[in-house]
């Protein structure tokens, strides 16, 4: 049944992805995830690594923020400015991201420009992931799945 469920995920025609960038590095996120964005904060403090989330007013409900360093890990720069927030909500309630630019969105087809990669052995299954790498305007970019991220 899990097997099924990943096949079909592969099999959808297209992929909507929104790309943000943290540390000089262009990551993306399949559109779905995201709730909402919040645009032209001042720059996050620089708490360190595992330091309590900054709250932000988002539609009326005060959001907890981490710095994309707290779900990026070992995958990207630990240099973010966090200038703009992602906002999610993976149904425990909403959370985000600090990034330094969000850009925009792009439709993938997997196969095309989009690859998937095989799940990592002895991985978390409740920790953000890198699933695929995309091609855009000939440069790569890792696709993150950060549904599984949570602060509550």
């Amino acid at each position: 049944m899990i097997m099924r469920a990943n096949v079909a995920r592969m099999m959808d025609p297209v992929i909507e992805v929104l790309l943000f960038s943290v540390g000089g590095v262009r990551y993306g996120v399949p559109l779905g995830q995201v709730v909402g964005l919040v645009k032209d904060l001042e720059a996050a403090t620089d708490a360190p690594r595992g330091a309590v989330a900054q709250m932000l007013l988002f539609e009326g409900i005060h959001v907890p923020v981490l710095p994309a360093d707290d779900f990026i890990q070992e995958m990207g720069p630990r240099v973010s400015r966090g200038r703009e927030a992602i906002i999610f909500d993976n149904g425990t309630g909403p959370y985000g991201v600090f990034v330094d630019a969000v850009h925009y969105v792009v439709e993938a087809v997997p196969g095309n420009d989009l690859y998937v990669l095989p799940p990592t052995e002895g991985e978390d299954p409740d920790a953000p992931r890198a699933w695929g790498v995309l091609t855009v305007a000939e440069r790569p970019v890792l696709l993150l799945d950060l549904s599984h991220a949570s602060m509550h």
